[in-house]
């Protein structure tokens, strides 16, 4: 009889530590999930800022191609949007004797501050009518 209570001490020993290890591989796969689903958030904040950033170079753009206009686009300016700072800075070079080349730059940093981010696009854009040489029949 001995033998037997013995064997069910050993039996509820053993079922004590599958239940120990079981609950250290469900707490190593939550930590997992939740790493993965914090680096998901990193990342979808970064692309969101990064189509902002794209938002904002468009938008200069779109300014630069109506010149000449009454109201000149400004050259630099800072832009809040979703607590981010964006410093949208244009800049024109003469590429030619009718041709500009323009450069929009956008620059950013997270929320933290500690990574800072840029975007930089470059466009031409003709001095001359966009009907030129061309005959209406």
């Amino acid at each position: 009889m001995k033998s037997v209570h013995t064997s069910r001490q050993t039996q509820r020993g053993m079922a004590m530590v599958e239940a120990l290890i079981a609950s250290a591989l469900l707490g190593l796969g939550l930590l997992g999930a939740t790493r993965l689903t914090l680096h998901a958030l990193h990342l979808l904040r970064q692309s969101a800022q990064q189509t902002q950033a794209q938002s904002l170079a468009r938008q200069a753009l779109d300014c630069v191609s109506a010149l000449p206009t009454a109201n000149p686009c400004p050259l630099q300016e800072r832009i809040e949007r979703a607590g981010v700072t964006y410093e949208v800075q244009l800049q024109a070079n003469a590429a030619g004797a009718a041709l500009t080349e323009w450069l929009v730059s956008v620059q950013w940093s997270d929320a933290r501050g500690s990574d800072l981010r840029r975007l930089v696009w470059r466009t031409r854009v003709s001095a001359l009518g966009s009907r030129l040489g061309v005959s209406s029949p």
